[in-house]
């Protein structure tokens, strides 16, 4: 599909959150430079970075590059903040982390989504390219349109920091991200702008997200275990009205709290699940293999796996759909 003049002519805000990864950044950057789509402008946000990304990022000479940094790290919600703050008068966002990297036509084939989608999406998503020690996944979306439910069961993907292209609204203030958040908060992000607005993705990997367990991540156990508890706090009200999703935020809660081997929080946090779950025999096997440790634990989640839970109640009859 050939992209049309006025999408060619779209300006995109990229918006780079680092810290001490000056060692990945330049990859992040070359994958935006290589873009088929060139109307943008890259404004990276150095989070207080010692190991000389100030440097790295300086070797760039493209003028559509603007580097910031922050004098004490403040995390990655307030630097991808600090971006959309000092973005120009772009039409759209887009997010990327330092360790992961755009293919050629991300940009490109977001926007002709935005151009042709029935939609009329506020944001869109696309599929990822999962890369670890054990090789290459590919996993795609599946959920467009008034998504909130989904994204609230943590059953959208497609969705998160690197993946969304987000429309600016004139005269509204753009979306920005919870900095309370330690981890999450691009979850937060979507279902805050899917509240009363569509979303659609490209049916295809845009975005290579390395998984290296070796590096420091915003993703770790005690972040992802605080993340779930503010979450629902946060959508408390939401979550009471569907009960089989607040169970399942406890099943997230108590897979972390087994990594971390706190098993005892682990069991009562499965307890509180099970009544409204909709996988209650599974968390019992859950259950009883932690009584064996951290080893039983896992072996019983590998063995029976719970999925996010499925979407009951339709968009338009929980006010989520525009009349």
């Amino acid at each position: 599909m050939k992209m049309s003049r006025s999408a060619a002519r779209s300006s995109v805000t990229v918006v780079l959150p680092t810290r001490n990864r000056a060692d990945l950044l330049g990859r992040a950057i070359r994958s935006v430079l290589d873009q088929t789509h060139e109307h943008w402008e890259l404004v990276i946000v150095d989070d207080d970075s010692t190991d000389g990304t100030d440097a790295l990022v300086r070797s760039f000479t493209d003028r559509r590059i603007r580097y910031l940094r922050s004098e004490g790290s403040a995390g990655p919600s307030r630097a991808r903040n600090t971006g959309i703050r000092a973005a120009g008068p772009t039409e759209f966002l887009a997010f990327l982390d330092d360790d992961d990297e755009w293919l050629s036509r991300k940009l490109e084939r977001q926007l002709e989504v935005f151009q042709t989608s029935p939609l009329s999406p506020v944001a869109v998503g696309c599929g990822r390219i999962d890369c670890g020690t054990d090789g290459e996944k590919v996993l795609l979306p599946h959920h467009r349109g008034f998504i909130f439910e989904d994204l609230l069961a943590r059953r959208a993907r497609g969705y998160g920091a690197p993946l969304v292209m987000v429309r600016r609204i004139p005269g509204e203030p753009d979306f920005v991200f919870d900095e309370e958040l330690p981890c999450l908060e691009d979850a937060d992000y979507g279902m805050r702008i899917a509240r009363n607005r569509a979303m659609d993705f490209v049916a295809e990997p845009l975005v290579k997200v390395y998984r290296d367990e070796r590096r420091e991540h915003a993703w770790n156990a005690e972040a992802a275990l605080r993340g779930y508890d503010l979450l629902a706090l946060k959508y408390a009200d939401e979550l009471a009205r569907r009960p089989w999703v607040r169970s399942y935020y406890a099943v997230c809660a108590a897979r972390e709290l087994s990594s971390l081997g706190r098993m005892a929080e682990c069991r009562r946090r499965l307890r509180d699940a099970m009544p409204a779950s909709e996988s209650r025999a599974r968390l019992v096997a859950w259950y009883c293999g932690s009584l064996l440790g951290r080893v039983g634990q896992r072996v019983a989640e590998r063995l029976l796996p719970v999925a996010p839970p499925e979407t009951r109640f339709p968009a338009a009859a929980v006010g989520l759909m525009p009349v």
